[in-house]
């Protein structure tokens, strides 16, 4: 498949999972800090600042 060996599939396949495991992370990032911003900002509205 694609001219390429067994072993350089799973090489070339496992720094491709990386990268997309790095990526995902990423957004994830971003979108916990944006919705934990509004929590933080819900919950500071309802309990007052602790």
């Amino acid at each position: 498949m694609f001219g390429l060996s067994g072993s350089e599939l799973l090489c070339y396949g496992g720094l491709a999972g990386m990268g997309l495991a790095v990526l995902l992370t990423a957004v994830s990032a971003v979108i916990f800090c944006v919705t934990g911003r509004r929590i933080k900002s819900k919950l500071e509205e309802e309990y007052g600042r602790f």
